[in-house]
């Protein structure tokens, strides 16, 4: 799906020119992705684990730069002078180093540069050390969350409950978006430097733990023309409100797969043929089978 977002940026330039920012871990499967289909050559893999180096080095595929530090210390030293796609991957839920993190590319990304970043959102740390201490005496949960984050990033209305699965993702992307927007409005002091950082989408999921990611890019006044041309609204995952886009993976088998394919992309108008396919998993798979996992299936 990011892939098919990237695409459309070539309003902006080609996409194999531009830099990615990412953190690789010992797979690098973003890295292999975008270089294999978009062509993207200039890349750098953010690893906070200098210890494991050599593990890191002996994975890394095609002439990956490496950077072995926190992203804290090393995305202010990157080059953001050209356009950039950063993936900011965390495997945690939201801490302020990450909002540290937004606000430095947001300071510094040229126009036509996304910014994409993924947190864990099963269970705000606020929440479990407010439930460990089971004295409700002390600051609720969600007061916890406002002194950590600052209360100007966290909405008057939000309460405990908001701090726990979708709705936790929810709170994630609004306070992310808050952040990339104050540092915007720092550094948009005069119209020859205005900036604008416009959401692409916002997308939730489940593997290991749910997570939710938002996308964005940022355009100056003079690039609105060749953001408009990349019709990212066009693309056939996105929503038609302005929703956060939930990936659900369907149970079904292989055989079943098979037989729903051979009838997509189905004709307006026209109904699947399912037989004994359940009607919710079928509809979970029509919506994202162009982006489904391939599987191969050994029979001894």
């Amino acid at each position: 799906m990011l892939v098919d977002v990237f695409r459309r940026l070539t309003p902006f330039q080609p996409v194999e020119d531009y830099n990615y920012v990412g953190f690789g871990s010992v797979w690098f499967s973003d890295f292999i992705l975008f270089h294999k289909i978009l062509g993207i050559k200039n890349m750098v893999s953010i690893e906070e684990s200098e210890s494991a180096r050599e593990r890191f080095e002996e994975n890394r595929p095609f002439q990956i730069r490496m950077e072995f530090s926190n992203s804290s210390q090393a995305l202010p030293k990157l080059d953001w002078t050209q356009r950039t796609i950063a993936w900011l991957d965390y495997d945690d839920t939201l801490v302020t180093s990450m909002l540290q993190d937004v606000r430095s590319i947001a300071s510094r990304a040229v126009s036509g540069s996304i910014l994409a970043v993924s947190v864990q959102c099963m269970k705000a740390k606020a929440l479990i050390e407010y439930h460990e201490e089971n004295d409700s005496s002390k600051a609720s949960a969600i007061e916890r969350f406002r002194q950590t984050f600052g209360r100007e990033r966290v909405p008057d209305g939000a309460r405990d409950e908001d701090l726990a699965g979708w709705p936790y993702g929810a709170l994630c992307r609004k306070i992310l978006t808050t952040e990339i927007e104050l540092a915007l409005s720092d550094r948009n002091t005069s119209p020859e430097t205005a900036m604008r950082f416009i959401p692409i989408c916002e997308i939730e999921y489940q593997d290991d733990a749910r997570m939710t990611t938002i996308v964005g890019i940022f355009v100056t006044p003079e690039d609105m023309a060749r953001y408009e041309s990349c019709s990212f609204s066009k693309l056939d995952f996105m929503p038609l409100e302005n929703k956060a886009i939930r990936i659900e993976m369907p149970k079904l088998t292989v055989r079943e797969l098979r037989k729903i394919e051979q009838q997509l992309p189905s004709v307006e108008g026209t109904e699947l043929s399912l037989g004994s396919i359940p009607l919710s998993d079928a509809k979970k798979f029509c919506r994202m089978y162009r982006y489904f996992p391939n599987f191969a299936v050994m029979e001894a």
